[in-house]
């Protein structure tokens, strides 16, 4: 799952790129455009980023859990930010391109990465407890 979520957050921050180089090849006068327009598509540009170094921090630390339940709030949380990076992306081309407008697109892009956050914080928080009582992660707890 790390690697998966190194190598997404590196696809997305080609996306990134990308993006960029569309705005500026289809929107080259800037100061013509409406200021309201401008902050919709460069904000909806900075959500891929954002979006990307979420993948890449968490790709870069993430350990599963042993633990079924927290490996699954790892799952889910994998799962809802695979999600949002979709969202967010299909909010840049739909918001910039086909609606010159906002909508819910990008809201619940966030919300998704929000929800992804917190299931990997609830899923990672506490160290894994081994069958011999050790702890992974370098933590040991004295339950004495």
């Amino acid at each position: 799952m790390r690697r998966l979520h190194i190598v997404f957050g590196l696809l997305l921050f080609v996306t990134f790129a990308i993006t960029g180089r569309f705005m500026r090849s289809d929107f080259p006068d800037k100061d013509e455009i409406d200021q309201g327009f401008r902050l919709l598509m460069r904000s909806r540009h900075i959500y891929i980023l954002f979006s990307s170094l979420i993948h890449l921090g968490i790709g870069t630390y993430l350990r599963t859990k042993t633990a079924k339940l927290r490996a699954a709030f790892q799952f889910a949380g994998s799962a809802l930010l695979f999600l949002s990076s979709g969202l967010l992306v299909w909010a840049f081309f739909a918001e910039t391109y086909q609606f010159h407008a906002f909508s819910d697109i990008s809201r619940y892009g966030i919300y998704a990465s929000f929800a992804g956050v917190a299931a990997h914080l609830v899923g990672g928080l506490a160290p894994d407890q081994q069958p011999d009582g050790s702890v992974r992660d370098g933590v040991h707890v004295d339950e004495s």
